[in-house]
């Protein structure tokens, strides 16, 4: 007999009303209703969901960083409630969250040990033992990493490996895993399930939430879904199956996944000619037609985002040219870029893509306000016209316009960011993982937003590490190994995952 280690009945939670210190009580404004959720010792237990559907709320309260407001949690078969996530972490609940808790200033060691570093006489930190042993928690995970280099020096996929690691090192019974593998590659992601395999055999139990299906089966023994804070059903791994998640997910049954009505032009827009991303790297070219969709794959640490951040004029190329319009762009920057009408979606939207402070409407008009207020003074009035126009257009769920962007579930801060793209009216726009980390329901929704906009004309240049999302989005692919392109398919027959991935690896 299976013994359950965690389980919650009737949790509810309500929009937290900021003016007055409490919770709005009401059958509308509930963030989670009812939810019930369970766990196994030694179990896989995969949450599915559409960003907003609650997953991550209820996460929060199994983590300590929320509390509910009303059911009932219980640990070991005993009632509890958390009241800060260093409880959580003393009763063995770890987190590893989607968006990471890192500190990209500091080194990994400081990262690994941080608010909680050993220290010896006079409360001086023990930092070779640091140093030392962070770096054999992360040796444990089969990798290799310089535990003495700055965190922000590091990929992002390396700095999901930190996170990963650091949750793992607490003496953990029970471990949360929100998208761990989304900045993965294919071998790191395989080297990640072995370790979750031999997690399960030592009693340790995880809830895995990943927006990724082949996972799902793939590691998952029971999978829940949850809809508009609801629960709605758990499957065993037997009766399991993608399009019963997808339709539990949706509410509905969905088809069509990628749409493609656009039909590219013969104009060559963006010309890339030699360019060099680094001084080690090969040149390399490239095109991208108006009303056409590029695809641009790779491994993690091709080079993909460093080209897309090169001719975007974030950072500087080492030789070479691109051509804009016909035209020579010399000393690129991002505003000049903006200016120009070429756009760039960061693959960190944390980071890079928003102010996450700030409220949704700030954001949305953020990259625009040359063109919307020219005279520099703001017109709220245009600025609320404007904003409308994108909620409406992008299908962003929010409470108001001046909701804080940190409040919205991972999806919505993504439409956000495709928001302040589009409200600039780009002529070209560069996409650097535009799905990551968000619900199926919402890529649908993102697919179809690029699509019509090459169908008005835009070119698109967009990075993926999903090869079914490129070949069903791209006209052309382009693959990139080392720094450099080494080839490009183009024909149907050749847009298969299997011929991407042996192009990728260079056999």
């Amino acid at each position: 007999m299976r013994e359950k280690i965690l389980e919650l009945d009737h949790i509810t939670k309500y929009i937290f009303n900021v003016s007055t210190g409490r919770p709005i009580r009401g059958t509308d404004v509930k963030i989670l209703d009812d939810v019930h959720f369970d766990l196994y010792k030694g179990e896989v237990h995969a949450l599915l969901g559409e960003n907003g559907a609650g997953k991550s709320t209820l996460m929060k309260i199994i983590g300590g960083i929320i509390p509910c407001d009303e059911g009932v949690m219980k640990l070991d078969g005993k009632e509890i409630q958390f009241r800060n996530s260093r409880e959580a972490r003393a009763k063995g609940i770890a987190f590893v969250h989607q968006e990471l808790n890192l500190c990209t200033n500091i080194d990994v060691a400081h990262n690994f040990y941080l608010a909680n570093e050993p220290t010896g006489k006079f409360g001086l930190m023990k930092e070779k033992e640091m140093y030392e042993k962070s770096a054999e928690a992360i040796r444990a995970l089969g990798f290799e990493l310089d535990t003495h280099t700055k965190l922000g020096r590091l990929s992002t996929a390396q700095q999901q490996i930190v996170e990963i690691s650091k949750a793992l090192s607490y003496d953990s019974k029970i471990i949360i895993m929100d998208e761990p593998t989304a900045s993965l590659t294919k071998k790191e992601i395989e080297m990640l399930f072995s370790l979750i395999h031999d997690l399960k055999k030592r009693g340790i139990s995880i809830i895995y939430i990943s927006h990724r299906l082949d996972e799902i089966q793939q590691i998952g023994d029971r999978m829940t879904v949850m809809r508009d804070g609801c629960y709605i059903g758990t499957m065993e791994r037997a009766h399991y199956s993608d399009e019963q998640a997808v339709n539990m997910m949706a509410g509905r049954v969905t088809n069509n996944i990628f749409e493609k009505e656009h039909i590219p032009g013969d104009e060559i827009v963006l010309e890339i000619k030699d360019l060099k991303i680094g001084e080690a790297a090969e040149p390399l070219s490239l095109t991208v037609k108006k009303g056409e969709v590029v695809g641009l794959c790779g491994l993690v640490g091709a080079g993909r985002t460093e080209l897309a951040r090169t001719i975007y004029g974030a950072r500087p190329d080492a030789g070479g040219e691109v051509w804009y319009q016909d035209e020579l762009y010399r000393k690129r920057s991002p505003g000049k870029s903006i200016q120009k009408g070429i756009v760039y979606l960061s693959e960190d939207r944390k980071i890079d893509g928003l102010i996450t402070a700030a409220g949704v409407s700030e954001n949305l008009v953020l990259s625009a306000l040359h063109q919307l207020f020219p005279g520099g003074l703001v017109s709220r009035r245009r600025q609320k016209e404007r904003v409308g126009q994108l909620i409406g257009e992008f299908n962003i769920k929010c409470m108001d316009r001046d909701q804080l962007v940190s409040t919205l579930s991972g999806g919505n801060q993504q439409k956000v960011s495709l928001g302040k793209c589009f409200a600039v009216e780009p002529k070209v726009l560069i996409l650097d993982e535009p799905t990551r980390g968000i619900d199926i329901n919402t890529k649908f929704e993102i697919y179809h937003l690029i699509d019509q906009a090459a169908k008005q004309g835009l070119s698109v240049l967009v990075i993926s590490s999903e090869m079914a999302e490129l070949i069903g989005m791209s006209d052309r692919i382009y693959i990139m190994r080392g720094g450099t392109i080494t080839g490009m398919v183009s024909d149907e027959e050749e847009m298969t995952q299997e011929n991407l991935v042996a192009k990728i690896i260079g056999v």
